[in-house]
């Protein structure tokens, strides 16, 4: 296995790093100013994990996603495709909790959480997938 040499690795990530510093600093510092006998205490959770998880899979997939090559672009719309229908499936799970009053959630923050998890599904489908694709390929 070769040295990973941490200036190249980090190089162009400037900016992403600044933002999950920030976020760890919410999470540690700020989430628990929260109190967790309230409603509005997990799906604040929910959202920042998903958040921190998305940055960490960016983090992951960006030498791969530098240079596309057909693999990893047949890769990314398999991947667009099964997060779509995923997406669809949050949705309706949102509906439903929403429309049958079956929590004591706000709305708001029902949407945050699906915000958050429609925008972490195509992330970790990519590294499933990359994964995968590299064990099938060896």
């Amino acid at each position: 296995m070769a040295a990973v040499n941490f200036k190249e690795a980090l190089k162009g990530r400037t900016f992403m790093l600044l933002g999950l510093l920030l976020l760890l600093f919410i999470l540690f510092k700020m989430v628990p100013l929260l109190d967790a006998g309230q409603p509005t205490f997990w799906p604040t959770i929910i959202f920042v994990v998903c958040i921190l998880m998305n940055m960490a899979c960016d983090i992951y997939l960006s030498p791969f996603l530098k240079k596309p090559d057909e693999r990893m672009k047949a890769i990314r719309s398999k991947a667009y495709v099964y997060s779509y229908f995923a997406a669809l499936i949050y949705m309706a799970a949102a509906a439903v909790l929403v429309l049958m009053e079956m929590t004591p959630i706000p709305v708001p923050l029902i949407f945050l959480d699906l915000v958050g998890f429609a925008g972490l599904t195509p992330n970790l489908l990519l590294i499933l997938f990359f994964k995968r694709s590299a064990k099938l390929s060896s």
